[in-house]
């Protein structure tokens, strides 16, 4: 019987049910101007009194607790770890009304669609301390951006939509005086919150100004372990240094922290003493970043792998990721792809920010893994400008005037990603296209067209090649957003 409920098609076919779905609509439809929703009021009090609730009330929520109940019984949760470690928590209950919502209206798809995004990515300032030969922002100047009302408006909007992660970036967001209220704000909200600096600005009080402003996790911009590659990498003499003590002032205070590379030819040798580096200084994640020829990236573009060097980049990561040292994560999708290549039962990124081990662990990549630009994250311009990924510079809408519901919805840009049998050869028939798809980002650098094929990937060597020897150059996609 549990065999037959763990079965990964049998669960799914059970949760597309229209009777299950119908259910799901009724819990997450918004019941008033603040968009509460039934499903968040029985989170809060499942498995605690029902002290203040009217029979109609408790009558209406028993069908949600059976639901729950028998979630609980085929995915073998123990109650107590769903009230203290779950529910308890105001963040995990705005993932789980995301994900009930996200089978409401599109049902279990491979991979998953969701109502709104899992992450936002708030490229919340184009100031910049710095000059990164690479900076996908081309950031150092001021440029148009949100007041301060409007930016506390995007929190609103944020939670609005129910979205459980904002992750701030740039520029450098420590640099903008508005970052601390806007921080606090959703913080007080309990969205969770990460930063990506370079660490330049993290001195003990700014740790401790980050931790106590409701700051999660610190993810810092590391490049080698040799202090001479990421200084001229970063364009500021004696940078490494500034950048180490940074991110031990982040761990010392408490803060989960990060260290995030990018990888290219000049730095793929380094890889493994990097991620060696990482460990001792105390760090909590490794992240390793594709590199992506867009802002100023296009004008290093000699310095992208190709494929070959991309799979000694995936290898090494994933030995790395075998030893469980500290988590092991990239902005590659084809990670996911080397992991399942591997073991698909082993350990598996399922994500930006996720992975799974055991017999389901492939099982949980194929609905939640690969890019997810459009389909589980997005990114927000500091003009307020929604595109859908940092590196993906589409505009979509406007938040405020838009609203970020209609433009996940409504944005053809956003559809068209989500369809992953659209991609063009041979991310579009790969078999590992449900972990994978390509980095959608890559494609449109090099071709002008989201849906095109990865350059990036062995399976496209050809077309690789055809862009080395300039037989294709960027064409854009006509595109209605």
């Amino acid at each position: 019987m549990q065999r037959l409920l763990l079965n990964p098609e049998r669960v799914r076919w059970y949760l597309n049910l229209w009777v299950v779905r119908g259910l799901l609509r009724w819990v997450t439809a918004p019941l008033g101007e603040r968009g509460e929703v039934r499903l968040e009021w029985v989170l809060a009090y499942y498995g605690r009194k029902r002290e203040g609730l009217s029979l109609f009330e408790r009558m209406s929520f028993f069908p949600i607790f059976v639901l729950i109940e028998l979630l609980r019984l085929v995915f073998r949760w123990r109650r107590e770890y769903l009230v203290k470690e779950v529910f308890s928590s105001r963040n995990m209950r705005r993932v789980v009304v995301n994900l009930a919502k996200s089978v409401a209206e599109f049902g279990v798809t491979k991979p998953q669609v969701f109502s709104a995004p899992l992450l936002v990515v708030w490229n919340f300032t184009n100031l910049c301390n710095l000059k990164c030969r690479h900076c996908y922002q081309d950031a150092g100047k001021l440029s148009p951006q949100l007041t301060l009302r409007e930016r506390l408006a995007v929190i609103e909007e944020l939670e609005w939509n129910f979205v459980p992660v904002l992750a701030f970036a740039g520029g450098e967001p420590l640099v903008d005086p508005d970052f601390f209220p806007v921080a606090q704000k959703a913080a007080s909200r309990e969205i969770y919150l990460s930063v990506a600096t370079n660490g330049v600005l993290l001195s003990r009080d700014m740790c401790k100004r980050l931790k106590e402003s409701g700051v999660s996790y610190v993810e810092v911009s590391l490049d080698s372990s040799f202090p001479e590659y990421h200084d001229r990498f970063r364009g500021i003499p004696d940078l490494w240094k500034k950048t180490v003590q940074g991110i031990e002032n982040a761990i010392e205070v408490g803060l989960l922290v990060g260290i995030a590379p990018t990888i290219t030819r000049e730095n793929l040798h380094d890889l493994a003493d990097l991620y060696r580096l990482a460990c001792a200084l105390g760090a909590h994640r490794f992240y390793a970043f594709n590199f992506i020829p867009t802002g100023r990236g296009k004008d290093i573009g000699e310095s992208d792998l190709s494929p070959e060097e991309r799979e000694v980049m995936l290898e090494v990561l994933y030995q790395c990721l075998l030893e469980k040292r500290i988590t092991v994560f990239s902005t590659s999708p084809q990670f996911g792809r080397k992991c399942m290549e591997k073991n698909p039962q082993s350990v598996v990124i399922t994500g930006h920010y996720s992975l799974a081990e055991g017999t389901l662990a492939g099982v949980a990549a194929q609905y939640i893994g690969g890019c997810g630009a459009g389909r589980a994250y997005c990114a927000l311009q500091p003009d307020g400008t929604v595109t859908p990924c940092v590196f993906l510079p589409i505009p979509v809408g406007h938040i405020l005037r838009d609203g970020l519901g209609s433009i996940w919805h409504n944005s053809v840009v956003m559809q068209e990603l989500r369809k992953r049998e659209k991609y063009k050869p041979h991310c579009g028939i790969c078999a590992y296209r449900e972990v994978c798809g390509g980095c959608r980002a890559r494609a449109y650098a090099y071709s002008g067209d989201y849906l095109a094929a990865d350059p990036g990937c062995r399976w496209n060597r050809d077309v690789w090649e055809g862009y080395r020897k300039g037989a294709h150059s960027p064409s854009p996609k006509e595109i209605a957003v």
